[in-house]
């Protein structure tokens, strides 16, 4: 039983033509959770108009509320009843008589608390709220099936707690909710709370929530676990993916050598090619792209074996150096398509260029010469398909999936609490994007080949630079120098160079495949050769 009665003295409220002197609340509590209500309102002079507004929602915190549906509305004791929403409440309108009756029925009005032992169901409702007029006394009652748990009545104006007059349950004179307030102004509420058993009367609440950080991105155990198991099987299938893809296929048998320095006498040894692997398919076999590197070894290259020259230009001391390209002859030795393509660009049959011409007269023709080193490398057998088609096309993947994953994790992080599996799938998108730019695939003799070229930067790093024989120095260096530029090493080769200068007479043209002043030396080369490749290198990547 439950008897709560409070006596407070409180201000009257104002009597004049806009307060009623009565309002009164009749409300019945069915099993199913519904309120039907019955509000009387009594007039000594009539408002030429009424108006009530019933809130539709009730505040829990910052981010959740309860939701109502206000349904069934019928006056009598009044003319020109007008019923509309204007956000969250349902606006009543109407030009009243002395007496007016509202009734109404409302669903959501109950909710379970599961904080009490045993658990009740809690009914609360504003049982004056959003009146246009003051009322001078409000009284009320709620009939129920079953004998309250508790009761708690507050009246004021809106986020008040401040006791009603009278509240009382489970009494011989009041065996049903019941409950008095003094006058309360216009817009004030009076909020009637009651416990009961759960059994007797069902949740009829519908708890929403505003959208929110917490609420996106909640962590419990259901959101946490399906983000774990999707970074899990994620994860799998990309190293699945990767292996299946990107990892060079394994060979059998012994390294291939790429080239070795074959002894030829008593600490004298010679630079030999074991297959003709020239040094730009050597540099895009290496990192899987034609590289401004690759372009440089093979303009050294096509020089050295005799198809062009390259001549350093007479400059003022502080002056920027310039080469000229100047085609030669050389039948015997045949060229593949990319360096056809690439000695045609820089040395054209019927002038030469000038290193610093480079843009203007590759531009045109780099993709043409890019194409021809991919479709060599595919023929030779070392990959499968021309790696810069193989990583577009994963490339597109990842971005096509990276967008997707961006897309569920707007939609997730919206319209539910599974914002971290979002997450997961952006972090998964962007690693497919990772691994798109490693998926080119070597072939087994592409593996090979590339511990050969591990086998040869060794050699290039580390082999003595003075047992070239003698008198023929400058022709062995020469011929291993654009390897040296792709693979390491080439500054000791060139000064393997330029100390066969063994005189202070000028050197401009000792070299056949590089010419310079008339007052060069070759302990000059050093210099004028790694400025070459800097200049070449960077007038590529500024193209």
């Amino acid at each position: 039983m439950v008897l709560v009665a409070v006596m407070l003295g409180a201000p009257l409220a104002r009597a004049d033509e806009s307060t009623a002197t009565l309002y009164r609340f009749d409300g019945r509590l069915e099993a199913d959770g519904t309120l039907r209500v019955t509000e009387t309102i009594t007039f000594d002079s009539a408002p030429a108009e009424l108006t009530q507004r019933i809130a539709l929602q009730a505040p829990i915190d910052r981010h959740r509320y309860y939701q109502y549906r206000v349904s069934d509305v019928e006056v009598t004791g009044a003319e020109g009843l007008r019923v509309q929403q204007e956000g969250d409440y349902q606006v009543l309108t109407m030009k009243p008589s002395n007496e007016v009756t509202i009734t109404y029925s409302v669903t959501g009005a109950t909710y379970s608390d599961d904080t009490s032992e045993g658990g009740v169901t809690v009914f609360s409702w504003r049982a004056l709220q959003g009146l246009s007029v003051g009322v001078e006394k409000v009284e009320g009652e709620l009939k129920i099936a079953t004998l309250p748990e508790f009761v708690d009545c507050t009246a004021g104006p809106p986020g008040t707690l401040s006791k009603c007059v009278m509240v009382a349950a489970g009494t011989h004179r009041s065996p049903m909710p019941v409950f008095e307030s003094d006058a309360r102004g216009a817009g004030e509420q009076v909020t009637l709370t009651v416990g009961l058993a759960s059994a007797a009367v069902t949740p009829s609440a519908t708890l929403k929530e505003s959208w929110n950080l917490d609420r996106a991105f909640t962590v419990n155990l259901a959101t946490v676990g399906a983000s774990l198991a999707a970074l899990a099987v994620g994860s799998l299938l990309l190293y699945w993916l990767f292996r299946r893809t990107g990892v060079d296929t394994q060979f059998s048998g012994e390294v291939t050598p790429v080239a070795t320095f074959r002894p030829v006498g008593d600490g004298e040894s010679v630079f030999e090619l074991a297959d003709g692997v020239r040094p730009g398919l050597v540099g895009t076999v290496a990192d899987e792209r034609v590289d401004p590197v690759d372009i440089t070894a093979t303009l050294l290259d096509l020089a050295v074996r005799g198809h062009l020259r390259i001549t350093e230009l007479q400059h003022a001391e502080y002056g920027l150096t310039d080469w000229q390209f100047t085609r030669l002859e050389n039948p015997t030795d045949e060229l593949a398509l990319f360096e056809e393509r690439l000695l045609d660009a820089v040395a054209p049959k019927d002038g030469s260029s000038l290193a610093s011409e480079l843009p203007a007269s590759l531009t045109p023709t780099l993709p043409g010469i890019q194409d021809a080193l991919y479709d060599e490398v595919v023929a030779r057998g070392w990959f499968e398909s021309r790696p810069d088609s193989t990583r577009s096309s994963w490339r597109m993947r990842g971005w096509t999936a990276l967008g997707t994953a961006i897309v569920s994790l707007v939609l997730l992080a919206a319209f539910t609490r599974f914002g971290l599996l979002g997450l997961v799938l952006v972090a998964l998108a962007g690693g497919l994007l990772f691994i798109g730019n490693r998926m080119p695939r070597r072939t087994a003799e592409g593996a090979r080949l590339l511990s050969g070229l591990g086998a040869l930067s060794s050699l290039l790093t580390t082999h003595p630079t003075d047992h070239m024989p003698k008198g023929r120095e400058l022709e062995e260096i020469s011929r291993l120098l654009p390897y040296a530029v792709v693979l390491g090493g080439r500054q000791r080769w060139l000064e393997a160079l330029a100390a066969a200068d063994d005189d202070d007479l000028p050197d401009p043209t000792d070299l056949d495949w590089y010419h310079a002043p008339e007052n060069w030396h070759l302990k000059d080369l050093p210099a004028s050769l790694t400025q070459f490749v800097n200049t070449v290198q960077g007038e590529l990547f500024s193209r």
